[in-house]
């Protein structure tokens, strides 16, 4: 069980996402002082924002855990997080960030639509869409030998199943959703 914990810790979808903006900004190769501010943005909208609503809920005793199991109490929190995706995106824009930036932030406000459709029938895991995504931008963006981490989804099946949070059929096809769908969004959009 202590296994599972710090595996489902580890590969947390706020310390995925931080970790892939944070490569695809040293990727990009852009005057230091312009890539923090677009890694602040991005990680305001990916980590801050939506940590502070979970961490509120719980105070508040709405949900039992920072996971938030309770499959009908998770629409509100990705309701939020897509504006704030979708806000954040605008601001990038804005100060015309990277394409891969902004495909990518697209592919959370629009993965995390996807995934509030999904929840309200059935509970997909979200830690394991939050790694599917990450491993196709990485992949198609900086190397393919990022693929090699999709094996890494055996360790969210272990965790998430072990820790009684999803079903394997959860965490798998949360998997290979967030893969998908993020592959084809930089597909797509890297052509326009």
């Amino acid at each position: 069980m202590f296994l599972a914990k710090i595996i489902s810790v580890v590969l947390y979808p706020f310390i995925i996402s931080s970790a892939t903006f944070l490569l695809f900004l040293q990727y990009a190769n852009i005057p230091v002082t312009r890539g923090i501010i677009i890694l602040v943005i991005s990680l305001i909208a990916t980590v801050v924002f939506p940590m502070l609503h979970v961490i509120s809920m719980k105070k508040r005793g709405d949900t039992i855990s920072l996971d938030i199991p309770e499959r009908e109490k998770r629409i509100y929190p990705f309701l939020l997080n897509i504006l704030i995706y979708v806000i954040a995106l605008g601001i990038l824009w804005l100060i015309r960030s990277p394409k891969p930036i902004l495909i990518l932030m697209w592919a959370y406000a629009f993965n995390t639509t996807v995934a509030a459709i999904v929840t309200r029938y059935w509970k997909i895991s979200i830690h394991g869409m939050a790694l599917g995504g990450p491993v196709a931008a990485l992949g198609i963006v900086i190397s393919p030998g990022f693929y090699w981490l999709t094996p890494s989804a055996l360790l969210i099946l272990f965790s998430r199943v072990k820790l009684e949070a999803h079903t394997s059929s959860q965490v798998i096809t949360g998997f290979i959703l967030g893969f998908l769908l993020t592959y084809f969004h930089f597909k797509l959009l890297v052509l326009l």
